[in-house]
């Protein structure tokens, strides 16, 4: 059972920026306008002090983050009990919101463990659309509104909110369920498996027909498997970190194959779990083959003989890359096979700015991107998409026509 969005914060709120809330814009010492409705974020009815997690989110940039103190009062406290008024303000120190423009997004995020996430997303950009399908928040106004708690339990983490979760990089943990637990001991023992044993595991304790669903069968294994993964990490370093230390060095190199791990483990697990589709739908294409200049593609169909074969027709030739995030390293495949001028790319990366999409259509590169994430991209990016079903469709016509 997934868990839910509820299961990670307690409480979120959301506003649109205006000019009274930029401190180079008109605000009075960096506060926040429209703060009363925070007394439900904070639940209570006094001042809180504490800090705030900021991170600016826009296109063509990586996010931006600091920290700083805030503390939310009543500015009218003094004379509330006289007059019958109040007037809640949320103040910050530091200048974080400069960085900000009128019509961006402000997501204030508590989560269970009481830290205080100051998500801001630019106007009209990918990162918004990407919050907006996490939170399922509608179009903010300029007052703060708070996310009811019934609309953060319905709020599933299903595979796209988690990709959302970590393409934004805040820390929160998912926590893994004891029934996991027990069932990656039983299978592994204290040792992390290789990742295609792992894959091949998840796959056979997923309930799915690819030919059913190609989509979801693909995002379901690999999110299956990132449970299981979890649940392993959970019991192996929980145990390390009892047994403890021999120095800081044992430390720092033991954390650092924990991260290690973790970054590389997603794109092998895609590759696999890809294949396992193909296989399904009786595909011939060939893994990693070396073509021009010693690169080695992906995904080749229907393989390297065919590849290599100058009668054979160009046009029945495909070339699929896999990269579980992409940032700037979608051009590598832009080399990776000469014969095939238009190429594609299966990524797991919500939202990517429209910027980067263009550019790859400039370039004859065609995105292949699980349908749950499609909601993810705005409007007018998504006609140039292929689902996964659609990318298997179009390899199956082109080996039909071969045949």
């Amino acid at each position: 059972m997934n868990a839910e969005l509820s299961d990670l914060f307690s409480s979120v709120a959301f506003k649109t920026l205006r000019t009274v809330d930029l401190p180079d814009s008109g605000s009075n010492q960096h506060e926040i306008n429209g703060a009363a409705s925070l007394r439900e974020f904070f639940q209570t009815g006094d001042s809180v002090k504490g800090k705030l997690h900021w991170f600016y989110f826009e296109d063509g940039a990586p996010p931006d983050k600091s920290e700083s103190d805030f503390t939310f009062y009543d500015a009218r406290a003094k004379s509330a009990e006289r007059t019958g008024r109040t007037e809640w303000r949320l103040y910050y120190s530091g200048d974080f919101l400069s960085k900000a423009f009128i019509g961006d997004v402000l997501v204030l995020a508590k989560d269970r463990r009481g830290v205080i996430f100051a998500l801001v997303f630019a106007q009209n950009s990918s990162w918004l659309q990407a919050a907006r399908v996490l939170f399922g928040f509608d179009p903010p106004v300029d007052l703060f509104q708070i996310l009811p708690d019934s609309t953060l339990e319905q709020q599933t983490l299903e595979f796209a909110r988690q990709q959302i979760i970590e393409a934004l990089g805040i820390e929160v943990v998912i926590p893994a369920t004891e029934t996991d637990r027990e069932l990656v001991l039983r299978k592994f023992g204290e040792g992390f498996p290789d990742t295609k044993t792992m894959s091949d595991f998840a796959r056979s304790i997923t309930s799915i027909n690819p030919r059913d669903d190609a989509d979801l069968a693909l995002t379901s294994w690999i999110q299956r498997e990132e449970e299981l993964f979890r649940a392993m990490e959970d019991v192996i370093v929980s145990n390390k970190l009892r047994e403890g230390f021999a120095d800081v060095d044992d430390f720092i190199k033991y954390s650092l194959s924990v991260q290690n791990r973790r970054k590389s483990r997603m794109g092998h697990a895609l590759m696999h779990h890809l294949a396992a589709v193909f296989d399904a739908y009786d595909l011939k294409y060939e893994r990693e083959v070396v073509t021009e200049r010693k690169n080695r593609p992906d995904f080749l169909f229907p393989g390297k003989s065919k590849y290599d074969d100058p009668g054979f027709p160009a046009t029945q030739l495909v070339m699929l890359g896999a990269k579980s995030t992409l940032k700037d390293r979608w051009r590598q495949i832009l080399t990776e096979a000469d014969r095939i001028p238009s190429k594609h790319l299966c990524t797991l990366e919500p939202g990517i700015s429209r910027d980067q999409t263009d550019e790859m259509l400039m370039q004859r590169l065609t995105l292949v991107i699980p349908s749950g994430l499609h909601q993810t991209y705005l409007p007018e990016q998504r006609d140039s998409l292929l689902t996964l079903q659609q990318f298997i469709d179009y390899v199956t016509n082109t080996q039909l026509t071969s045949s």
